[in-house]
């Protein structure tokens, strides 16, 4: 049997763990198109904001590691980019060189999360706009705010920081701001923050955010990004107002990454997910997916069908 997994950060790697617990002579191949593999994604905002200081807290396996203890092949780097389910192979490109080439499989497990929203917004491409999905961005946006918060300090002020989107990555990266002692404003389409919660819920936390010293910009929404003269940069709001930012965060929600499946012919449900059953298969038998690419049956609103797609999270 052999067992490829396509990502391997959350999903992917509990996919190849677990396999490999079930069946200890199978083949298990790992292909990540990034450069690490289970890190503690939920640390990012944290380390960012010095809470967790030690980086290599974060990465809790490698490669090297997850060959040692559980036998699993695990290529960093590589990026799949095409599947064909007759043949049962995947294309796989090297992101270092661009060679491809295939890799069979007898069963495959699809575990390649979500991507930030891009805002097809004026500016969104001026450096000092980041997102937050992987250790690399979490690099990008410490040292960019490290610079920021030194340059501002010189100038006998403190760091102007804007962040786009209030749900839960969002306000981690406002407390986090908050802590490296940085200015914040949240600016939130919906009218209140964490909104997947109930408004009564949402309020207590408002009303500690700004007790905080973050300001909320409710109920509007970001038009465009300049960069003046002095290289701030100045986030125009659908309200007329403009906000100087030495750092802007997006975090305007993620989209399921099914690019893969959908070109595949996978049945992809109502939010955009993998359809996947209770045993996480996909409409082929020998593909299944896991994480945030996926929908899954609600157990309470609408049991045995696929009504939620995991990645609606922001």
């Amino acid at each position: 049997m052999k067992i490829v997994v396509v990502g391997g950060v959350a999903g992917g790697a509990s996919v190849a763990a677990r396999a490999r617990r079930l069946d200890e002579s199978a083949e298990i191949v790992v292909l990540e198109r990034g450069e690490y593999v289970s890190f503690a994604n939920c640390g990012l905002p944290y380390h960012i904001g010095g809470v967790i200081a030690d980086r290599s807290r974060l990465l809790l396996q490698t490669p090297e590691s997850l060959r040692e203890s559980l036998d699993i092949d695990v290529r960093i780097g590589q990026d799949v980019v095409g599947l064909d389910r007759a043949a049962q192979t995947v294309t796989v490109r090297e992101v270092a060189t661009g060679r491809e080439y295939t890799e069979s499989y007898d069963a495959l497990a699809l575990c390649q999360g979500a991507d930030p929203l891009q805002l097809p917004l004026p500016g969104i491409d001026l450096p000092g706009i980041h997102t937050l999905r992987n250790v690399a961005d979490m690099d990008a946006i410490k040292s960019r705010l490290d610079e920021a918060l030194a340059a501002a300090a010189a100038k006998g002020r403190a760091a102007k920081t804007v962040v786009i989107g209030a749900g839960y990555i969002g306000i981690e990266m406002a407390e986090n701001l908050i802590h490296r002692g940085a200015e914040v404003t949240i600016v939130e389409l919906a009218d209140q923050i964490l909104p997947p919660l109930d408004k009564d819920v949402s309020i207590p936390v408002e009303q500690h955010a700004r007790g905080r010293g973050v300001e909320l910009q409710l109920g509007t929404a970001a038009a465009a990004f300049t960069q003046a003269s002095d290289g701030m940069l100045r986030v125009e709001l659908n309200n007329g107002q403009s906000l100087p930012a030495d750092l802007v965060v997006l975090s305007a929600g993620v989209r399921p990454n099914v690019t893969l499946a959908r070109e595949a012919g996978l049945e992809i449900g109502e939010r955009g997910g993998i359809v996947v059953d209770t045993h996480m298969r996909t409409s082929d038998p020998h593909i299944w997916a896991a994480g945030d690419a996926v929908e899954t049956a609600h157990t309470v609103l609408r049991p045995g069908e696929p009504a939620r797609c995991d990645s609606l999270r922001s």
